[in-house]
């Protein structure tokens, strides 16, 4: 995952919010207004990300093969494919498959971006790249949401 200004720029500001809702000793705002924000920032990840998808090419690439680490239970297949322009490009699909769902050989549906033409995604598959930014917004969502009721109901 990419590192970007706005990121760090988050972790300097959900630091000053907590260390000011510990000094007035009301930590349950600060968390709330934490995730507040961090919702808007996922939602801006969202976003970037979906639009930055439609200006994706697509072409055949063919599965080479699946990288594995000692650090994740999956694999994450390795896709050789050209560009528009003729460039050869093999890339590592930056989504960990717990079940390889292709063979090594396969020709599958990429679409990479002509700007970034090292970052791929699988056809109908685009929901996979913003998939833990939503899962993040839903259960931290109801985390807040108890913590919300808690709160009036004291």
């Amino acid at each position: 995952m990419k590192v970007e200004k706005i990121d760090m720029i988050w972790a300097v500001v959900s630091m000053i919010i907590l260390g000011v809702s510990m000094r007035h000793r009301n930590i349950p705002n600060g968390i709330l207004m934490i995730y507040a924000l961090m919702a808007v920032l996922f939602a801006y990840h969202i976003w970037r990300k979906r639009r930055s998808l439609k200006g994706s090419v697509a072409v055949y690439g063919k599965i080479v093969d699946y990288h594995t680490s000692q650090k994740v239970r999956g694999s994450f297949p390795i896709v050789q494919y050209t560009t528009a322009g003729g460039r050869e490009i093999t890339s590592v699909y930056t989504v960990e498959e717990r079940k390889p769902k292709y063979s090594v050989g396969d020709e599958v549906l990429v679409c990479y971006d002509p700007d970034e033409p090292m970052f791929f995604y699988f056809s109908g598959r685009e929901d996979e790249l913003t998939r833990d930014y939503f899962r993040f917004l839903l259960y931290g969502g109801a985390v807040a949401l108890i913590m919300l009721i808690i709160k009036i109901g004291q």
